[in-house]
């Protein structure tokens, strides 16, 4: 199998470490990226979960706001399935605009 794309910028970079530094440092070289790498997954996991949270209030309403329209359109006996948000709303108006002119 040969050798491709990202394999040979890590025998580069290997090669290039040997040359700079002496053959006792890599172990602690390698323990320093190991680190690093850990610190980068901990911080995006915080920030997952930060986003999480931040929209989490955001969806909530939202998902009450279907809730409540399906609700009001189910009062008006205006079958929902198969319908977009948009078409609902529609729906509900023309039924609305229709009870309140006669």
């Amino acid at each position: 199998m040969p050798i491709e794309g990202i394999e040979w910028v890590m025998v580069l970079g290997v090669v290039l470490v040997m040359i700079f530094w002496s053959p006792e440092k890599i172990p602690e070289i390698a323990r320093a990226i190991g680190r690093f790498m850990n610190e980068v997954q901990k911080t995006r996991m915080e920030a997952d979960r930060y986003v999480k949270e931040l929209i989490k209030p955001g969806v909530e309403a939202v998902d009450m706001a279907d809730k409540q329209l399906i609700e009001a359109a189910r009062k008006l006996n205006i079958v929902t399935e198969g319908l977009k948000k948009e078409e609902i709303v529609s729906l509900i108006n023309k039924k609305l605009d229709g009870a309140g002119s006669s």
